[in-house]
């Protein structure tokens, strides 16, 4: 099949100026599908409303003659006709694409112009000028497939040939007749080419455009995704996925600030996991760091959506409660060293328990750094470790 090139993924036939991909060619008629058939709706309305104009040269012609009612006849049931299609195309605008529609209703226009020389014989140079009109109109103002458009030409060649010949023309005038209709169906048929392939070709550029803008999407997208990825690895502790030293001094910052402006209180807490070195001396450090990944989804579940939990450092954690006087956050504290007193981390055979030992202070107003709340925290910790562990302890008792 000859094709031109439209670009290097997409082929357009050279004949019928239609992808050579079905499945291209269907996916453009369904783009177009909307505007061509708006556009098929005006073709329509205009033909007809001239079909019927026409009709005043006729009247002038013949007056109220039979001649002028059956021409009248043939021009009002056509143009009836084209409105109709005009109308179903409104509701079935498909049909636009399919191309037979609009093929078949101006096929059947065409007898008004082959007996309109029986009742107006003066008329045949008009009648053969409409005729080249016609074929020209064809291609360049109705919308339809080209294969579709040369079969209507070629149905009105024939049929002008035809009446020619058994109204007994001889073959050179029969000949010259091909030839002055042939001129305007092959001039129409170079257009409509030319306008098809234009019109997909312009298709194949607003297609890539749209991948292109689709990929750029995906590209912005992604590096949103990465952005938000490097930000929370640049935040959080990658083994516990709690808040790093960065992002919880950053926090405590803006929280002690807040709170002070409001006049609110803020407890921070120091949390040491009890003989933790065990756990890695008899299990290894694989099993230590799953162990901190478990106790870290344990200690979060009873804090609420304000509270900060942080890792400090080994198997020491950091928690700092806004809006949380000593008392409250003591009953926090408490149900986070229940919560991970009652759970354990399987492992194998074995069930791995571990405890911790949690000191609380309040932060002061006039704390100038986090490292003096987490001095008074860490005494109370101590306390609590010397007492017998697995407990809460608050500064003030230290």
């Amino acid at each position: 099949m000859t094709t031109i090139a439209a670009n290097d993924a997409f082929q357009i036939t050279l004949w019928r100026a239609e992808f050579a991909d079905p499945a291209m060619e269907q996916a453009y008629q369904k783009h177009m599908q909307e505007e061509t058939a708006r556009f098929l709706r005006v073709s329509l309305c205009i033909w007809a409303v001239l079909e019927v104009l026409f009709g005043l040269p006729d009247w002038t012609i013949l007056g109220a003659s039979e001649g002028f009612y059956v021409l009248s006849s043939f021009r009002i049931g056509h143009a009836i006709l084209l409105l109709w299609l005009s109308w179903q195309l409104s509701k079935k605008p498909h049909w636009a694409s399919l191309g037979w529609p609009v093929t078949i209703v101006a096929i059947l226009g065409y007898p008004l112009y082959f007996i309109y020389p029986l009742y107006v014989p003066e008329s045949g140079a008009l009648g053969f000028a409409i005729i080249l009109l016609l074929l020209l109109s064809m291609y360049v103002f109705i919308p339809n497939r080209v294969m579709l458009i040369n079969l209507i030409a070629l149905v009105g060649i024939l049929a002008v040939v035809s009446a020619q010949m058994l109204q007994g023309a001889n073959w050179l005038s029969v000949a010259v007749t091909i030839m002055f209709l042939l001129w305007p169906a092959v001039l129409g048929y170079a257009a409509a080419i030319r306008i098809n392939t234009g019109s997909r070709r312009a298709y194949v550029l607003w297609q890539q455009s749209e991948q292109a803008n689709q990929r750029l999407e995906v590209e912005i997208a992604r590096g949103k995704e990465l952005e938000a990825e490097l930000q929370r690895q640049a935040l959080t502790d990658p083994l516990t996925g709690l808040s790093n030293r960065r992002h919880y001094e950053m926090l405590f910052k803006r929280e002690h600030e807040r709170c002070r402006r409001h006049g609110s209180v803020m407890t921070l807490g120091m949390i040491d996991l009890d003989h933790f070195k065990r756990i890695n001396d008899n299990y290894g450090h694989d099993v230590g760091d799953q162990v901190l990944k478990f106790v870290a989804e344990v200690m979060q579940r009873p804090l609420r959506h304000s509270d900060i939990l942080g890792r400090f450092g080994g198997e020491e954690f950091i928690l700092i409660l806004p809006d949380t006087s000593l008392q409250q956050a003591e009953a926090i504290a408490e149900r986070m060293r229940q919560a991970l007193e009652d759970d354990g981390l399987i492992q194998g055979d074995a069930l791995i328990k571990v405890t911790a030992t949690f000191g609380l202070t309040q932060v002061r107003a006039d704390d100038p750094e986090l490292q003096d709340s987490v001095r008074r925290a860490d005494e109370a910790l101590y306390q609590g470790k010397r007492s017998g562990r697995n407990k809460v302890t608050l500064a003030e008792a230290a």
